[in-house]
């Protein structure tokens, strides 16, 4: 009998393949967003929790099948994190947060 591998997205990984995305791909570069370290990790704590990502506790049969999830995860950070730097920057959204 055979022992069956499983292999899990990491989370690291996700998190190493998303900052590379936002610093130092070209697209950081064209996005002109300023880095803000503080608030990559509290979203990469908040957004690698299972509870959140399902996937990442899940078993994959394969390291590609786990890389894959690793890719999609990672996209989903980079577009929540720019979404966040773009509402930040938001006139609208600063004039709210003046007044709280």
């Amino acid at each position: 009998m055979a022992s069956q591998n499983l292999f899990y997205p990491l989370r690291s990984v996700i998190r190493c393949v998303a900052k590379a995305h936002l610093t130092v791909t070209p697209e950081a570069y064209e996005a002109d967003l300023v880095w803000d370290e503080a608030l990559f990790t509290e979203l990469t704590s908040t957004f690698l929790q299972p509870a959140v990502q399902p996937l990442l506790a899940a078993p994959c049969e394969s390291r590609d099948e786990a890389a894959l999830i690793e890719g999609q995860l990672a996209q989903s950070l980079v577009n929540a994190y720019r979404r966040i730097l773009r509402q930040r920057q938001n006139t609208q959204v600063q004039q709210l947060n003046a007044l709280l």
